[in-house]
């Protein structure tokens, strides 16, 4: 598994299989690249599939981020792969926050190299606007947001430490009760909020969710609750075909704000999966890979 030098002097993880056309694959906020691999694992012969650990997770969970806005500080890294790579006419897909990854390098290059993009249940505009009610939590937004701006002003207030578990038991368990809500929405899961709330309130088992490094944690509140950013005008100048993979019943992200994407955007596929939240490989699987296959053939 290559480790990437990127322009900080950091070395990122990045798992390289296969062999043929190249691909890259971005994932979502607390994945590991290793999650891609039982989808990927019938296209191997035919492409060569690039699967970045972002900085914070998986095998790069020791590489700290080093800017404030957490998209633009991946979409860099993400150029100093395809650099690294020397990476041309290959094909991107990202889920999730990769989707707001690959958003954002395509606003600062145009999807320069990028022959097609496949984006998996994410919105072109994170924050909601006048003109635009679909971005994170959709309508419960404000509600969600004032609970993630007082969890970052609360930890604001301990910059001694550096990870959750070792926070006092008190301002831990404030922490673990609004961080496990927002756990329980990213896996569409309501059922694991207890679960999570006991795993956020044992050091020992906390190191295995995302989000419990102080630092990062802090990063990603302020980059969601200031707004996120809006790519639905840069989109409008992307000539790369796109496929949209939506989850019809994702409880981040409404699904007609994701298939908006095809308001702005010239080429356009949508996917629906009915049957899944924010997450389609692991809610329909065997509908996942089918349609990824379908992507990486349609010439």
């Amino acid at each position: 598994m290559p480790l990437i030098s990127l322009r900080d002097g950091q070395q990122l993880h990045v798992r390289v299989l296969g062999h043929g056309q190249p691909v890259m694959m971005l994932p979502g906020l607390g994945m590991s690249s290793s999650q891609w691999l039982p989808y990927i694992l019938p296209y191997l012969r035919q492409f060569r599939f690039y699967l970045p650990d972002f900085r914070g997770f998986g095998l790069s969970a020791d590489i700290r981020l080093n800017q404030s806005d957490v998209f633009h500080n991946h979409s860099q890294d993400v150029q100093d792969i395809i650099r690294h790579f020397r990476l041309q006419d290959f094909l991107l897909a990202g889920i999730s926050l990769g989707g707001s990854t690959a958003l954002h390098l395509q606003k600062e290059g145009g999807f320069t190299g990028v022959r097609r993009y496949l984006h998996i249940d994410q919105s072109p505009c994170v924050g909601n606007r006048h003109d635009w009610p679909h971005g994170l939590f959709g309508i419960r937004q404000d509600e969600l947001f004032g609970q993630l701006h007082r969890l970052r002003d609360l930890l604001a207030i301990y910059p001694q430490y550096s990870a959750i578990s070792e926070l006092p038991a008190q301002v831990r368990q404030q922490t673990s009760v609004i961080l496990a809500e927002v756990l329980a929405l990213m896996t569409g899961r309501e059922l694991l909020k207890p679960i999570f709330q006991h795993m956020l309130n044992r050091p020992s088992l906390s190191r295995f969710l995302p989000l419990t490094q102080l630092q990062d944690c802090v990063s990603y509140l302020s980059a969601y609750i200031g707004g996120g950013h809006d790519y639905r005008q840069s989109l409008r100048d992307c000539h790369t075909p796109i496929t949209v993979m939506v989850g019809m019943k994702s409880p981040l992200y409404a699904p007609v704000g994701q298939m908006a994407i095809a308001d702005y955007a010239q080429h356009v596929r949508i996917v629906p999966f009915h049957r899944s939240g924010h997450i389609p490989l692991v809610d329909e699987p065997i509908k996942f890979i089918r349609e990824l296959g379908r992507f990486l053939h349609d010439d």
